[in-house]
């Protein structure tokens, strides 16, 4: 159950940026500041769930080698 649950967050994760990564492409060849405004936040947002998502799986690790 846990590694399906992992899967499932791993490609959770990269359509998101997958999505993002579209959207700037596309506030990108539109040349419109405030569709890349959000395209920016929308792949700072990923950034950040990433980072916290690879703190939480350091954890964890630590704590089951303990």
């Amino acid at each position: 159950m846990k590694r399906k649950l992992r899967k499932l967050n791993i490609a959770q994760y990269y359509i998101q940026l997958a999505t993002a990564m579209l959207f700037a492409y596309v506030a990108i060849i539109d040349i419109n500041p405030i569709k890349m405004m959000i395209a920016f936040l929308l792949l700072f947002g990923w950034s950040l769930g990433y980072y916290r998502h690879r703190l939480i799986r350091r954890r964890l690790g630590r704590r089951r080698s303990k």
